[in-house]
């Protein structure tokens, strides 16, 4: 390292290195007001980062050395936030905080092993005691900053597509507690209602049409169409907000899936829902906002929370409830899985199915019951 004064009397210190790709010598400069000690060293350790940065991203086909997690989220950030959805993005930020706590982000990446993910996700799920989604949701976030690290020569080898993860063993009551019974339903509903009429109409219509919540806060009036007689939901995007006034929250074109783009068929109750929420509202309006002010969607589950306190109901009551009480519903009616599937806007849901088949095996084993007394 050198040092030069410049004409406007700043120093600039000067260091040379080269570049990989070309054979030649190139410069990295900062520039300080004043030349001393504490200057020159803090200039020394900037130099040495410039370099280090610049040699990351020449792509020599060598594995770069001593590049952090953290080095690897900051540039892979920018470039995931651009072609994601808010709501997915939104995924990220709470998978990003679980990255930090159990994988760390001073680990150098390379040194990253299968092992090594491995115990971090098993950490969550035995002893931090985190469900399978959950855990599965940031292995997945994980994986995709590992590919971009691979793509970037930051580590050797591509990460594997699935690891020899100790999933927990789902029990044989799990799928009752991802719906409703008719009883719980009425009692869940009737407390909302009481409590906020507003909550307790778009829980309904959850449950009558099994939308997605965000589907649901992001229908306008206009979205309600009535065609041959009957009612019709097009459901063509999803609520997306950053704060309570109307300036921080919008309608995102494009739904969860391509499959999300449908039109719901409504029943009776939902077309009620529709004229009281409509009314005086014009076709570019939030059916369910008031005044077009919005709440936080945290509202909506922590009034869940409250009901199953109250109710002492022994199930993880949250928004998609009612959306996999809809699946139940349906199935307990008979109607085939693919117009289901179709409905809810999920072609290709694990859960869908296993609430699908659950229920009509149950309701198989009632029938067995029947035909063995005759």
């Amino acid at each position: 390292m050198w040092v030069e004064k410049n004409k406007s009397g700043n120093y600039r210190f000067i260091e040379r290195y080269k570049d990989p790709l070309t054979g030649k010598s190139k410069r990295v400069i900062v520039t300080y007001p004043t030349k001393n000690k504490f200057t020159t060293k803090k200039a020394q350790m900037e130099l040495e980062a410039k370099i280090q940065e610049r040699l990351r991203h020449i792509q020599d086909g060598n594995i770069k050395k001593g590049v952090t997690l953290h080095q690897v989220i900051n540039e892979w950030e920018p470039i995931y936030k651009a072609r994601v959805k808010g709501t997915t993005w939104q995924t990220y930020i709470v998978a990003k905080k679980h990255i930090k706590k159990y994988i760390g982000y001073n680990v150098q990446v390379s040194k990253i092993t299968p092992k090594f993910l491995i115990h971090a996700y098993e950490t969550m799920l035995y002893r931090d005691g985190y469900n399978n989604p959950t855990v599965k949701m940031v292995a997945f976030k994980m994986t995709s900053i590992l590919r971009f690290a691979y793509r970037r020569d930051y580590i050797a080898t591509q990460p594997p597509k699935e690891l020899d993860i100790n999933w927990k063993k789902s029990k044989h009551n799990d799928l009752d507690k991802k719906f409703l019974e008719t009883q719980e339903l009425e009692r869940v509903l009737d407390y909302v209602y009481q409590k906020n009429e507003q909550q307790g109409a778009i829980f309904e219509w959850q449950y009558l049409t099994g939308m997605r919540i965000g589907e649901v806060l992001g229908l306008k009036v206009g979205d309600i169409f009535k065609d041959n007689g009957k009612y019709y939901a097009h459901v063509n995007g999803t609520l997306v907000y950053t704060g309570l006034k109307t300036s921080q929250y919008y309608k995102q074109s494009t739904p969860k899936t391509d499959d999300s783009f449908r039109d719901v068929f409504l029943p009776e109750k939902a077309v009620e829902l529709y004229h009281r929420w409509s009314e005086g509202k014009d076709s570019n309006r939030f059916l369910f906002f008031i005044d077009d002010h919005f709440f936080a969607f945290t509202n909506l589950n922590c009034r869940l929370r409250q009901a199953r306190k109250i109710l002492d109901i022994d199930k993880p009551l949250t928004t998609h409830i009612f959306r996999h009480t809809h699946v139940s519903k349906l199935a307990e009616l008979g109607v085939p899985l693919y117009i289901i599937q179709n409905r809810v806007g999920h072609a290709d849901s694990e859960t869908t199915r296993n609430i699908y088949l659950h229920v009509t095996q149950a309701a198989k084993s009632k029938w067995d019951d029947t035909i063995f007394s005759l």
